[in-house]
């Protein structure tokens, strides 16, 4: 009897979430369609911006010896739990996990870094070190949408992988910062690093904070109270007000490394200084995933764009071992960051984003006049008809162009027998921004005498020429 009880209630939920999902639908279908929450679309000056900044990531990655790579954007739930630690935030709330139709858990990528280290297993590539790598890819954490941080994002990251000198940390750190500097971020950019050091300083650490935060335990936020029986250590990167003066008189981690740790993190803070590079020892700053350890870094961009939470644009770290964890055959040395590219659009102003040249419009002269009762159609002067012949060599004189520039259209009518006059085809053109510099017209008579008509939209001037020297009077 208990068990058909339960059977029952089980099938009287399984109905209700049915009923539900029903409902949903029948509202979507009848609404105009809608992006998911978290997740934008990308179209005009806001994807130049977003392939403005890759561009230059990807430039500045090339020149530092870097190759691209590319994974799945789904991989099993385990190797983000394994690797992330089950009492990560990330792992805990924000996973994209669904169990597929062959019962096997499924995760939407959350970040870049144990993809790669899987990638460097599948492909048996772990005796063929070093590997430098990077990619630009899509990401996914399910957490409250806020400007800076969405639920699908997309970062730029690097991974060194197979060097374990402290020189690595310094050339990854070294790269980033030319990226930003490159790309000229304005605002004012600020280094924090720190040291988490080895395994010994991380468990000598880890239980001199479990012992202070204890005795303040009551006075902890309910984040950082779940914290201290998990992970101690990110109760270190609270925001929270209640937190703050607690942290601030918590034990030095410089207190508990050991001479092995404390020469390595000499040895990056010496290369900085070398480089050049400004940067501030930040003794609180500790990263969110369990896999990290000596180097960590973040750089700020301290602009009216982004409040003190999303400040952040750009962070990384060491991460020695990350391959053993996954079941590889080496215990391979790592260090590696990520960008996330939308928070960088949001400091850069749109007119610092060039903007890519107009394609040429190649207009069409029209013929016979055509009667229409279309008023939707109507103008000031009659539609007129565009011979099949005129317009298979607009489009030969379309081909030609494109040999020269970058881009080139053919002005099409909205209708598939009438087509506009020329002067209602050139006001239409010339009221785009940006304007095009040429425009090309052509017509029957063109046609017959293998040629053009270029108009140039700037001078304000037009000239008939052969269509062999089109490039030229183009350029």
């Amino acid at each position: 009897m208990y068990g058909w009880s339960r059977a029952g209630r089980a099938s009287q939920r399984y109905t209700t979430q049915i009923q539900r999902c029903t409902t949903q639908i029948q509202r979507y279908t009848t609404q105009a369609p809608r992006a998911v929450r978290g997740m934008a679309d990308r179209i005009g000056v806001a994807e130049h911006k977003h392939q403005h900044i890759l561009t230059h990531a990807r430039t500045t990655a090339t020149r530092y010896g870097y190759t691209p790579i590319h994974t799945p954007v789904i991989e099993y739930s385990s190797i983000f739990e394994r690797t992330l630690g089950t009492n990560s935030d990330v792992v805990g709330k924000e996973l994209y996990k669904f169990l597929d139709s062959s019962n096997a858990w499924m995760t939407l990528r959350p970040e870049g870094t144990a993809s790669v280290a899987r990638a460097i297993i599948t492909n048996k590539l772990e005796h063929a070190m070093p590997q430098r790598l990077f990619y630009s890819e899509s990401m996914f954490r399910h957490e409250r949408p806020q400007r800076g941080r969405q639920r699908q994002f997309e970062q730029f990251g690097v991974e060194l992988v197979g060097v374990a000198h402290p020189a690595a940390d310094v050339e990854c750190v070294q790269l980033g910062w030319d990226f930003l500097c490159a790309l000229k971020v304005p605002g004012q950019l600020v280094l924090h690093i720190n040291t988490l050091g080895d395994q010994e300083s991380r468990s000598a650490y880890r239980e001199a904070l479990a012992q202070y935060f204890g005795q303040h335990r009551d006075k902890l936020s309910d984040d950082s109270q779940r914290r201290l029986d998990t992970n101690p250590l990110r109760i270190l990167d609270s925001k929270h007000e209640s937190d703050l003066h607690i942290t601030a008189c918590a034990p030095a981690y410089s207190d508990y490394l050991t001479p092995a740790s404390r020469a390595h993190f000499a040895f990056v803070t010496n290369g900085l200084h070398a480089l050049n590079i400004p940067y501030t020892v930040n003794p609180r700053l500790v990263r969110g995933l369990d896999y990290y350890q000596h180097t960590v870094w973040e750089v700020e961009c301290v602009s009216s764009e982004l409040g003190r939470s999303q400040a952040t644009v750009l962070a990384g770290g060491r991460y020695d071992g990350l391959t053993s964890m996954l079941g590889g055959s080496r215990k391979l040395p790592g260090v590696g960051w990520a960008s996330g590219i939308e928070r960088l659009a949001l400091v850069m102003p749109d007119e610092h984003v060039p903007v890519p040249e107009p394609p040429v419009p190649v207009l069409i002269i029209p013929d016979q006049p055509v009667e229409t009762t279309d008023r939707s159609l109507t103008t000031d002067r009659p539609f007129r008809e565009v011979k099949p012949d005129v317009y298979a060599y607009a489009m030969r004189v379309a081909r030609d162009i494109r040999k020269f520039r970058s881009a080139c259209v053919v002005h099409n009518s909205s209708d598939s027998t009438k087509h506009q006059p020329l002067g209602k085809q050139l006001a239409s053109v010339l009221a785009r921004q940006p304007t095009p510099t040429h425009v090309v017209i052509v017509g029957s008579h063109e046609m017959e005498l293998n040629r053009v008509i270029v108009r140039d939209t700037i001078a304000q001037t037009q000239h008939e020429i052969s269509i062999d020297n089109l490039g030229q009077a183009l350029n």
